[in-house]
């Protein structure tokens, strides 16, 4: 629920497509869990593996994704993939102010999270059942120490356009928190979709054209 994404399209002078898709699993998530223990996980440890996923593979002119938490990953990777970096967008995501943590941006009255609400009702807005089941049983414990590390780069470096995605009905970090974020970040666009926390399972897509506009 709060990965990152990659998308590597041709240069503008041809015809613009995206010739790769890669999904990025962070460390303690995913084909990634176990790599080292929880709790010995770090902030810079999530940066530090996307940025290898992009140079090990020599990826170019790249529409870089981040989704939830994946905010505060994105950002801080931009700033050392300056070079590679076609559009950054950000899907309902957290951005906490310089020196706050994730944690802080979450820890809000407005925040569902706070009063305690049930995964379900706050990552799976507009499921199925069958839905529901695919992705709650993919959900694992998330590492504390990426929530609770104080943000030292809340923005993008200068040069890289990047999209703010507004997800309306989301009840995991809702509309109102989500523009508050986007007042630390400062995206150069802002669009809404009409959808909940997971538009990538209800919206896809909706999503899919989104992305494309940069490819």
């Amino acid at each position: 629920a709060h990965g990152a994404g990659i998308a590597c399209g041709t240069p503008p002078q041809r015809r613009p497509r995206v010739v790769e898709v890669v999904a990025v699993d962070l460390p303690g998530h995913g084909t990634n869990a176990g790599v080292k223990p929880d709790d010995e996980i770090t902030h810079a440890d999530y940066v530090d593996h996307l940025v290898g996923v992009v140079e090990t593979a020599d990826l170019q002119d790249v529409i870089l994704v981040g989704h939830s938490l994946a905010g505060i990953t994105i950002t801080p990777a931009a700033h050392r993939l300056t070079d590679r970096l076609r559009h950054v967008v950000y899907l309902a995501t957290v951005n906490p102010a310089e020196g706050c943590s994730a944690m802080d941006a979450i820890d809000d009255p407005l925040s569902p999270m706070r009063r305690g609400a049930r995964i379900p009702d706050i990552f799976c807005t507009g499921f199925d059942d069958a839905t529901t089941d695919w992705l709650t049983s993919n959900l694992g414990p998330q590492p504390s120490g990426p929530m609770t590390a104080p943000v030292t780069l809340p923005c993008l470096p200068d040069g890289i356009p990047s999209t703010y995605v507004v997800h309306e009905r989301d009840e995991a970090i809702v509309a109102a928190q989500q523009r508050q974020q986007i007042d630390v970040l400062g995206p150069d666009h802002i669009v809404t979709i009409d959808a909940g926390h997971s538009a990538f399972a209800t919206h896809p897509a909706e999503l899919a054209a989104l992305l494309l506009q940069w490819a």
